[in-house]
Protein backbone atom coordinates (compact mmCIF):
# COMPACT_ATOMS: atom_id res chain seq x y z
CA UNK A 1 0.00 0.00 0.00
CA UNK A 2 2.82 2.39 0.87
CA UNK A 3 4.46 1.77 -2.53
CA UNK A 4 1.12 2.39 -4.31
CA UNK A 5 0.68 5.76 -2.55
CA UNK A 6 4.27 6.70 -3.38
CA UNK A 7 3.70 5.92 -7.06
CA UNK A 8 0.48 7.97 -7.13
CA UNK A 9 2.27 10.89 -5.50
CA UNK A 10 5.06 10.63 -8.06
CA UNK A 11 2.54 10.70 -10.94
CA UNK A 12 0.82 13.77 -9.46
CA UNK A 13 4.14 15.58 -9.08
CA UNK A 14 5.07 14.76 -12.69
CA UNK A 15 1.71 16.05 -13.93
CA UNK A 16 2.18 19.30 -12.00
CA UNK A 17 5.71 19.78 -13.36
CA UNK A 18 4.73 19.05 -16.97
CA UNK A 19 2.22 21.90 -16.89
CA UNK A 20 -0.93 20.55 -18.46
CA UNK A 21 -1.99 19.88 -22.03
CA UNK A 22 0.51 20.22 -24.87
CA UNK A 23 -1.44 23.01 -26.59
CA UNK A 24 -1.18 25.21 -23.49
CA UNK A 25 2.55 24.57 -23.17
CA UNK A 26 3.16 25.40 -26.83
CA UNK A 27 1.13 28.61 -26.62
CA UNK A 28 2.98 29.70 -23.46
CA UNK A 29 6.38 28.96 -25.02
CA UNK A 30 5.57 30.84 -28.23
CA UNK A 31 4.13 33.71 -26.17
CA UNK A 32 7.33 33.92 -24.08
CA UNK A 33 9.47 33.85 -27.22
CA UNK A 34 7.51 36.71 -28.80
CA UNK A 35 6.86 38.50 -25.46
CA UNK A 36 3.11 38.44 -26.16
CA UNK A 37 0.15 37.03 -24.21
CA UNK A 38 -1.36 34.24 -26.32
CA UNK A 39 -3.56 32.74 -23.61
CA UNK A 40 -6.73 33.67 -25.55
CA UNK A 41 -5.45 31.88 -28.66
CA UNK A 42 -6.11 28.43 -30.05
CA UNK A 43 -3.27 26.39 -31.48
CA UNK A 44 -4.43 25.38 -34.96
CA UNK A 45 -1.21 23.74 -36.12
CA UNK A 46 2.21 23.01 -34.62
CA UNK A 47 5.15 21.23 -36.23
CA UNK A 48 8.63 20.95 -34.76
CA UNK A 49 11.61 19.18 -36.32
CA UNK A 50 14.18 20.40 -33.78
CA UNK A 51 16.09 17.75 -31.92
CA UNK A 52 18.40 16.85 -34.75
CA UNK A 53 22.14 17.46 -34.79
CA UNK A 54 22.91 20.35 -32.38
CA UNK A 55 19.19 21.19 -32.15
CA UNK A 56 18.86 22.04 -35.84
CA UNK A 57 15.37 22.15 -37.25
CA UNK A 58 12.36 24.34 -37.65
CA UNK A 59 9.16 25.05 -35.79
CA UNK A 60 6.00 26.23 -37.50
CA UNK A 61 2.80 27.18 -35.70
CA UNK A 62 -0.52 28.74 -36.59
CA UNK A 63 -2.57 30.30 -33.80
CA UNK A 64 -6.11 31.63 -34.09
CA UNK A 65 -6.35 34.80 -31.98
CA UNK A 66 -8.35 37.96 -32.58
CA UNK A 67 -7.55 41.57 -31.73
CA UNK A 68 -3.82 41.06 -31.19
CA UNK A 69 -2.53 43.81 -33.50
CA UNK A 70 -2.85 46.56 -30.85
CA UNK A 71 -0.72 44.59 -28.38
CA UNK A 72 1.85 43.75 -31.05
CA UNK A 73 2.19 47.39 -32.09
CA UNK A 74 3.56 48.07 -28.59
CA UNK A 75 5.81 44.98 -28.39
CA UNK A 76 9.50 45.26 -29.36
CA UNK A 77 10.52 44.13 -32.84
CA UNK A 78 7.08 44.17 -34.48
CA UNK A 79 6.71 46.18 -37.70
CA UNK A 80 3.83 46.88 -40.08
CA UNK A 81 3.56 44.86 -43.27
CA UNK A 82 4.81 44.55 -45.95
CA UNK A 83 7.85 42.54 -44.89
CA UNK A 84 11.35 43.30 -46.09
CA UNK A 85 12.59 40.97 -48.83
CA UNK A 86 14.97 39.40 -46.32
CA UNK A 87 12.18 38.68 -43.82
CA UNK A 88 9.94 37.27 -46.56
CA UNK A 89 12.76 34.98 -47.68
CA UNK A 90 13.23 33.84 -44.06
CA UNK A 91 9.56 32.90 -43.80
CA UNK A 92 9.81 30.96 -47.07
CA UNK A 93 12.74 28.98 -45.59
CA UNK A 94 10.35 27.74 -42.93
CA UNK A 95 7.33 27.20 -45.11
CA UNK A 96 7.36 27.35 -48.91
CA UNK A 97 3.89 28.84 -49.08
CA UNK A 98 4.69 31.15 -46.19
CA UNK A 99 2.12 33.39 -44.62
CA UNK A 100 0.86 35.40 -47.59
CA UNK A 101 -0.55 38.18 -45.46
CA UNK A 102 -1.33 41.67 -46.69
CA UNK A 103 -2.81 43.26 -43.57
CA UNK A 104 -1.07 43.10 -40.20
CA UNK A 105 2.38 43.13 -38.62
CA UNK A 106 5.49 40.97 -38.67
CA UNK A 107 8.45 40.17 -36.41
CA UNK A 108 11.93 38.92 -37.14
CA UNK A 109 14.60 38.26 -34.51
CA UNK A 110 18.04 37.18 -35.72
CA UNK A 111 19.45 34.82 -33.05
CA UNK A 112 22.70 34.17 -34.91
CA UNK A 113 25.84 34.70 -32.79
CA UNK A 114 27.24 37.12 -35.41
CA UNK A 115 24.17 39.37 -35.31
CA UNK A 116 24.99 42.87 -34.10
CA UNK A 117 21.32 43.92 -33.92
CA UNK A 118 18.84 41.04 -33.64
CA UNK A 119 16.00 43.14 -35.08
CA UNK A 120 18.00 43.99 -38.23
CA UNK A 121 17.49 41.37 -40.94
CA UNK A 122 19.86 42.88 -43.52
CA UNK A 123 22.65 40.36 -42.84
CA UNK A 124 20.39 37.37 -42.19
CA UNK A 125 21.18 35.60 -45.48
CA UNK A 126 24.86 36.58 -45.64
CA UNK A 127 26.09 33.88 -43.23
CA UNK A 128 26.78 30.15 -43.39
CA UNK A 129 23.81 29.32 -41.12
CA UNK A 130 20.45 30.64 -39.94
CA UNK A 131 19.14 31.02 -36.42
CA UNK A 132 16.05 33.21 -36.31
CA UNK A 133 12.54 33.60 -35.01
CA UNK A 134 9.88 35.10 -37.25
CA UNK A 135 6.16 35.72 -36.91
CA UNK A 136 3.41 37.26 -38.99
CA UNK A 137 0.06 38.39 -37.60
CA UNK A 138 -2.78 38.47 -40.12
CA UNK A 139 -5.12 41.04 -38.57
CA UNK A 140 -7.76 40.47 -41.25
CA UNK A 141 -8.12 36.77 -40.36
CA UNK A 142 -6.99 36.78 -36.71
CA UNK A 143 -4.11 34.36 -37.32
CA UNK A 144 -0.59 34.41 -35.94
CA UNK A 145 2.01 32.45 -37.88
CA UNK A 146 5.15 31.58 -35.90
CA UNK A 147 8.46 30.29 -37.29
CA UNK A 148 11.78 29.27 -35.71
CA UNK A 149 14.65 28.11 -37.89
CA UNK A 150 18.03 26.77 -36.73
CA UNK A 151 20.82 25.35 -38.86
Amino acid sequence: MKRFLTEILLVLVLLAVCGGPREGRELRQIGRTLDVDLSAGTLVRFEDSHGGFHGDGKSVAEIAIDDLEGELAEAPGWRPLPMTDSAAQAVRLCEEEGALVEEGVYYLYDRHSDSADPYDDSQLHERHSWNFTAAVYDSGNGRLYFYEFDT
